[in-house]
């Protein structure tokens, strides 16, 4: 007979794999891509450095897990509830800009062609703008058309937007956040029936 008292208590797997998801995101917003070692990850995370190549094969599997992640969390807080349809538009809007004010790195490299996020996370991100925009289509704020075209245009302009602000200098008399209200009141205008 074996005495497992002895034997200390295995992290479940899933405990391990979000551990160092967690890690990696924080060091990618502390240190920027160049800090995010395997090394680093791995003890951050309190686990061995092989805990990474079991989980993720490595670096680049880690990174498309930290951006699929990203994009997880991005859906949640674009999914606006407001019972106003435009209403709804507009908080989808704010939280997308919240979403990569707070986690510049990270949003960026959800869109880097180099990182490979799980296409069903990405998609839903999407879906949830599409949403949005039949939602306001029944409401009678958002002109008739497919949905997913008009969703991709607001994806767009907020892209736009939010990209601008976060990698070139502003000019000094520009208010960022009034600009991108004027921003998500231009597309409610353009969108409009």
């Amino acid at each position: 007979m074996t005495d497992t008292s002895s034997r200390a208590a295995r992290t479940p797997a899933a405990h391990i794999r979000a551990a160092l998801v967690a890690a990696g995101r924080k060091i990618l917003e502390e240190e920027g891509p160049t800090g995010l070692t395997v090394r680093a990850v791995a003890g951050a995370a309190g686990v061995a450095p092989m805990g990474v190549y079991n989980h993720f094969e490595g670096k680049n599997g880690l990174l498309d897990a930290v951006v699929t992640d990203g994009f997880r969390e991005f859906a949640t807080i674009i999914a606006a509830t407001d019972a106003d349809p435009t209403a709804r538009l507009a908080e989808s809007g704010r939280g997308y800009r919240r979403f990569a004010i707070a986690n510049p790195t990270v949003y960026s490299l959800m869109f880097a062609k180099d990182c490979n996020p799980d296409v069903e996370s990405a998609t839903n991100a999407f879906e949830v703008i599409v949403e949005i925009v039949r939602y306001g289509q029944t409401g009678g704020v958002i002109r008739d058309g497919d949905p997913n075209q008009l969703a991709m245009n607001i994806w767009s302009c907020v892209h736009g937007a939010v990209s601008l602000e976060l990698a070139t200098p502003q000019p000094p008399s520009v208010d960022m956040q009034a600009n991108y209200e004027s921003v998500i009141a231009l597309i409610g205008r353009g969108i409009a029936p």
